[in-house]
C-alpha cells in the first residue's frame, strides 16, 4: 500500500461563505481590532490546517476500509485455492508411493473429494503427458486420451511446470470440454533405482472459473469495483483473469492492490470503491465559525459539534467493520473446515502448531500413515514427542523456527506403535495475524520410510558395484560426472597411478596427464573434425560423436614416473538420454609399446634386406622374361615352319598331277604333229587328241586352282600371324583360312573337324592374325594331346552371337580330356604333360595371353559333358586398341610384312 495516498477529490458543493462584519472607517480600526485580525488569521490558519488533516484522515480511513475488505477477500481466495487444488497433492503422493496410478484408486479418492468442491470440473492424470485418467468421465470425454503435445497452449503449460518442478496455475484457460476454467498442473517425479528424479507425468485439476470466483466471494462484495489479474512480478498486473478492465489502467494511488498466493501462481486483487474515492468535504462548520465571528464560543461549539459528528461517523464505520469482520471469520472458519476435510482424505497429512510451536492439529491421515496415536503428538513440540528416534539435529531446526523461516523436507524418525522405525519428512511455513503477530506454523508431512529403504538398497547395490570394479585390478576404471569430477576410482587405478581413491574424488583426471599432450590432441581433433576443440574437450569430443574413443596417452604417476596406457573413454547417459558423465578404462601398455618399437626396428632391418634381395630377384626375373620371349619367338617360328611344311606337302599333289598331265599332253602333241607331218592323220585320231587335250586341260586347271587357293590361304594367314594388323573381317573367313592350311595335316589322321558357325550381325573389327594363331594352337593342341592313342575323334568349332557387343567362339573335342590338376595349370607358362617329348608348355599360355590382352576377350577351360575338353572364348566385335612400347597404336602392318 502506498504510504502517501493521494487526497480524495474535493466535493462538488461547498458550504456558504461566512458573513463579513461591517467595515470600520479610519486607520484606527486596524489598531483597535488587531486582536480580532490576529484571531481571524489564527482561525483561518487553524481552519485550513484542520481542513487538510480531515481530508487526509478521511482518505486514509476510506483506503484502510477497502484494504481490510480486500484482505478478507484475499484470505478467502487463498483458502478456496488451497482447498480446490488439494487433490493434486494427494494424487502426486499416491503416485510417488505406488510408483504409478491405479484407475480404481484414482476414482475412489475423487468420488469422496469432488462433492465437497462443487466448482471443481475435473481432475486429470496424464502419465507421459497423455490424459489416461479423467474424473468425472461424463462431460469430459473430449479430454480422455488427449495428448497435451497436440494442444500447443496446454503443452506450453505442461512443459513449464515440468521445468520448474512445481505446480503451475493458469487462468483463464479455454477448456477442451468447453468454457473457461482455472487449471493447476502439478508435475509428478518418481525416484529411480539410483535415487534420481524421473518424470512420470502431470496431474491437472480443472475448476470452473466463474464458480471458483463465486466460491471465493468476489462477485458478492458490494460497493467495490474489483479485478483479478495474473502477477508479472513486483506488483505489476498481468493478464486479466476476472473483473473490471479499467482498474489496470488507473494510477497506483487510485486503486488498492493485494497479492493472493495460490498453489502454483501469484494473483493480484485490485479494487476501488464503486462510487469513487470520497471528494473534498468543503469548509467545515468550525472553520465557518472562525471565519464568521471569530467568537471563541462559536469556534468551540463548532469544533465540538464537528468532533461529535466525526465520532459518530467513526463509530458507525467501526460497527460495520466489526460486523464485516465477524462474517469474514465465519466464512474463513468454514473454509478451514472444508480444507481440513480435504486434508484428511489426502495421503499426505496436514499439521498446525501454535505460537509456542506445540501441535494443535494433525489430520487423521497422519495416524494411519505413521501408525502413531495423535495423543503422543498433540500438545507437544515436535522435538518433545516421546516416540522420537535420536540422531536428528534439532538445534539447527529450532534456530530456523526462531527466525520464523519456512522449511522444506525436514526429516526425522520415530517409533511406530508396531515397534518399527518410521522416517518422516515435513515442510512448513509460519503464519501471522492481521497485525503481523506470529501465530504459529502450518505445513504438511509424509511417510518416507519406503523411500529410505529404497535408498538403502540402492546404496547396497552401489557398494556391490564398487566391489566389482575394485576386483578389476589389472585395469584402471575411472568415472566422472558431466562436470569432469571423479566419481569412481577403482583399486586398479590406485595401483596404476599410486593415488588413493579419497585423494582424487571430486578432482579432474587431467591432473595426471601431460598438458602438452592434451594440447596436441585438441589440435589434432580440430583438424579432423573441422571445428575448434578446446583442451578441456580433448578427451570427450570424439566419444560424444561416436559413443566411445580409444587413444594412447601418457600418464604421470604420483611418484612422477610415466607410463603409456590405452585409454577408452565412453559416454554415460541416463535412461532419459541425458548426459550424466564419462567412463574411462585404462590399460598399461608400456611393455607392449616397447616390444612394438623393437619389432619395428627389426622390421626396418628386414626391409632393407628384402630390398636388396628384391633387386637380385628383379635381375633374375628380367633374365627369365628374356628367355621366355625367346621361347615364344621360337614357338611362333616353329609353328610357322610347321605351317610351311604342311603347305609344301599340300602343294606337292596338285603340282605333281599338273606336271604328269603336262608331260603326257606334250607326248601326245608330238605324236599328232608327226602324223600331221606324214600326212596320214585321220579324223578319228584328231578327235581322240582333242578329247585328251580337253581332259588334260581340266586336270591342269583343277590342280593349278587348288594350288593357287592354297597359296592364297597361306599368304593371308602368314601375313596375319607375323603382324598385328587391325582390320574388319568375317569370322568364317579366318576360320576357313586356318582350316584350309590345317587340312594337310588332319587329312592323314582318323579325326575330323566339324564347324557350326551361325551368322553374326556384324563383322569383327579386330586382329585376324592373333585370332588365327589362337585357332591354330588349339587345333594343334587337340591333335597332340586330345586324340593321342585314339582310333577316331571329332573336333567341333562353333560360333554364335551373345548380344550386340560380344560373340561366343567354342572349340571342343571328344578326346581324352584333362584332370582337375591339369586344367588348373593348363595356361601356366612352361607347363606341359609332354615334357622332354617336344612340348614347350607355351601353346595354351600364348592362347590365353592373345585372347585376354590382344583380342580383349576372356577364355574359359571346361570339361566337356560326355568326355573331352571345351574351350569357350568370349570376344567383342570391336577389339581394344593395342599400344606399342613406344606408345603408338598397333593398327598397321609391321614394316616388311608381306
Amino acid at each position: 500500500m502506498d504510504p502517501h495516498p493521494a487526497l480524495p477529490p474535493p466535493l462538488s458543493a461547498a458550504p456558504p461563505a461566512p458573513a463579513r462584519p461591517a467595515a470600520l472607517k479610519g486607520p484606527a480600526l486596524w489598531l483597535v481590532y488587531w486582536p480580532v485580525w490576529l484571531c481571524l488569521l489564527l482561525s483561518l490558519a487553524l481552519g485550513l490546517w484542520l481542513q487538510d488533516q480531515e481530508q487526509i484522515s478521511r482518505a486514509l480511513d476510506e483506503r484502510r476500509q477497502v484494504e481490510q475488505r480486500l484482505t478478507a477477500l484475499r484470505d478467502r481466495l487463498e483458502a478456496t485455492g488451497q482447498s480446490t487444488f488439494a487433490p493434486t497433492l494427494s494424487l502426486s503422493t499416491m503416485i510417488q508411493v505406488d510408483g504409478g496410478l491405479n484407475e480404481q484408486r484414482f476414482e475412489l479418492m475423487l468420488q469422496r473429494t469432488m462433492p465437497l468442491l462443487p466448482h471443481l470440473r475435473s481432475v486429470v492424470a496424464a502419465p507421459d503427458d497423455v490424459a489416461r485418467h479423467v474424473y468425472p468421465r461424463s462431460g469430459n470425454e473430449a479430454v480422455l486420451n488427449l495428448d497435451y503435445r497436440s494442444v500447443p497452449a496446454q503443452w506450453a503449460q505442461v512443459e513449464e511446470a515440468r521445468r520448474l518442478r512445481q505446480p503451475l496455475l493458469r487462468a483463464p484457460v479455454n477448456l477442451v470440454q468447453g468454457g473457461q476454467g482455472v487449471i493447476q498442473r502439478s508435475p509428478v517425479f518418481l525416484r529411480d533405482e539410483r535415487g534420481e528424479p524421473r518424470y512420470w507425468g502431470v496431474v491437472s485439476v480443472v475448476a470452473d472459473l466463474q464458480r471458483f470466483i463465486a466460491a471465493a466471494g468476489l462477485p458478492h462484495e458490494a460497493g467495490l469495483e474489483m479485478a483479478l489479474h495474473a502477477s508479472q512480478g513486483e506488483g505489476r498486473p498481468g493478464a486479466l483473469i476476472w473483473g473490471s478492465t479499467e482498474l489496470q489502467r488507473l494510477p497506483a494511488a487510485e486503486r488498492v492492490i493485494l497479492t493472493a498466493r495460490l498453489p502454483g501462481a501469484d494473483w493480484l486483487l485490485l479494487a476501488r470503491p464503486q462510487a469513487g474515492w470520497g471528494g473534498d468535504a468543503g469548509l467545515s462548520t468550525s472553520l465557518l465559525a472562525l471565519w464568521g465571528g471569530c467568537a471563541l464560543v462559536t469556534l468551540l461549539v463548532g469544533l465540538l459539534t464537528r468532533m461529535w459528528r466525526a465520532q459518530c461517523r467513526d463509530n458507525e464505520a467501526l460497527s460495520r467493520e466489526v460486523e464485516q469482520g465477524r462474517l469474514m471469520r465465519a466464512e474463513l472458519e468454514e473454509s478451514q473446515s472444508r480444507f481440513r476435510t480435504l486434508a484428511a482424505l489426502a495421503s499426505d497429512w496436514v499439521w498446525e502448531q501454535d505460537a509456542d510451536l506445540r501441535f494443535t492439529y494433525i489430520s487423521r491421515v497422519a495416524e494411519e500413515a505413521t501408525n502413531t496415536s495423535s495423543d503422543l503428538v498433540l500438545g507437544f513440540k515436535r522435538w518433545e514427542s516421546p516416540v522420537l528416534v535420536p540422531g536428528t539435529d534439532w538445534e539447527a531446526h529450532k534456530r530456523s523456527l526462531e527466525r520464523r523461516e519456512t522449511f522444506k523436507d525436514f526429516e526425522y524418525a520415530q517409533i511406530a506403535a508396531d515397534g518399527r522405525k518410521r522416517y518422516l519428512s515435513v515442510s512448513g511455513a509460519p503464519f501471522f495475524d492481521a497485525e503481523g503477530s506470529f501465530r504459529g506454523y502450518r505445513g504438511t508431512g509424509r511417510d518416507i520410510t519406503v523411500q529410505r529403504q529404497a535408498d538403502a538398497e540402492l546404496q547396497a547395490a552401489r557398494d556391490g558395484l564398487q566391489a566389482v570394479l575394485d576386483a578389476a585390478t589389472e585395469v584402471a576404471i575411472i568415472a566422472t560426472d558431466a562436470q569432469d569430477r571423479i566419481t569412481v576410482f577403482n583399486r586398479g587405478a590406485e595401483r596404476m597411478l599410486g593415488y588413493r581413491s579419497e585423494e582424487v574424488m571430486g578432482r579432474s583426471p587431467k591432473a595426471w596427464h601431460l598438458p602438452e599432450e592434451i594440447e596436441a590432441r585438441a589440435a589434432a581433433l580440430s583438424r579432423d573434425l573441422g571445428r575448434p576443440i578446446d583442451k578441456s574437450d580433448a578427451f570427450a569430443a570424439r566419444a560424444l560423436l561416436e559413443g566411445s574413443d580409444t587413444q594412447i596417452w601418457t600418464m604421470v604417476r604420483q611418484d612422477g614416473s610415466r607410463l603409456e596406457v590405452s585409454l577408452s573413454v565412453s559416454v554415460v547417459y541416463s535412461r532419459r538420454g541425458e548426459l550424466i558423465g564419462f567412463l574411462g578404462v585404462a590399460r598399461d601398455i608400456s611393455a607392449q609399446l616397447q616390444a612394438e618399437r623393437g619389432l619395428r626396428a627389426l622390421n626396418a632391418e628386414l626391409e632393407s634386406r628384402v630390398t636388396a634381395r628384391a633387386a637380385e630377384l628383379a635381375q633374375t626375373r628380367d633374365t627369365l622374361q628374356h628367355a621366355q620371349t625367346e621361347l615364344l619367338r621360337a614357338e611362333r617360328m616353329a609353328a610357322l615352319g610347321s605351317l610351311v611344311a604342311g603347305v609344301a606337302h599340300e602343294l606337292n599333289t596338285p603340282l605333281g598331277n599338273c606336271l604328269t598331265t603336262a608331260s603326257t599332253l606334250e607326248s601326245r602333241s608330238r605324236e599328232i604333229a608327226a602324223q600331221l607331218a606324214a600326212g596320214n592323220m585321220r579324223r578319228s585320231t584328231l578327235e581322240a587328241y582333242l578329247n585328251d587335250t580337253a581332259v588334260a586341260n581340266g586336270i591342269l586347271l583343277r590342280g593349278l586352282n587348288s594350288a593357287c587357293a592354297l597359296v592364297q590361304h597361306f599368304k593371308q594367314l602368314s601375313v596375319d600371324q607375323t603382324s598385328e594388323q587391325r582390320r574388319r573381317f568375317a569370322l568364317h573367313d579366318v576360320v576357313g583360312d586356318v582350316l584350309g592350311l590345317a587340312h594337310a595335316r588332319w587329312k592323314t589322321t582318323p579325326y575330323r573337324i566339324v564347324t557350326e558357325l551361325r551368322p553374326l550381325p556384324q563383322e569383327l573389327d579386330s586382329y585376324p592374325g592373333p585370332l588365327g594363331q589362337v585357332l591354330s594352337n588349339l587345333l594343334q593342341n587337340a591333335l597332340v594331346h586330345a586324340f593321342e592313342g585314339r582310333a577316331e575323334g571329332q573336333l567341333r568349332i562353333a560360333a554364335r552371337p551373345l548380344d550386340d557387343q560380344q560373340l561366343e567362339l567354342l572349340v571342343e573335342d571328344d578326346g581324352l580330356g584333362m584332370s582337375e590338376e591339369v586344367r588348373r595349370r593348363a595356361f601356366d607358362p612352361f607347363f606341359t604333360t609332354k615334357l622332354g617329348r617336344g612340348g614347350t608348355g607355351l601353346g595354351l599360355n600364348i592362347v590365353y595371353n592373345i585372347v585376354n590382352d590382344v583380342l580383349g576377350g576372356r577364355l574359359e577351360l571346361l570339361e566337356r559333358p560326355g568326355g573331352g575338353t571345351r574351350f569357350v572364348i568370349i570376344l567383342p566385335y570391336a577389339a581394344p586398341v593395342l599400344q606399342t612400347p613406344s606408345g603408338d597404336t598397333a593398327s598397321a602392318r609391321r614394316p616388311g610384312a608381306a
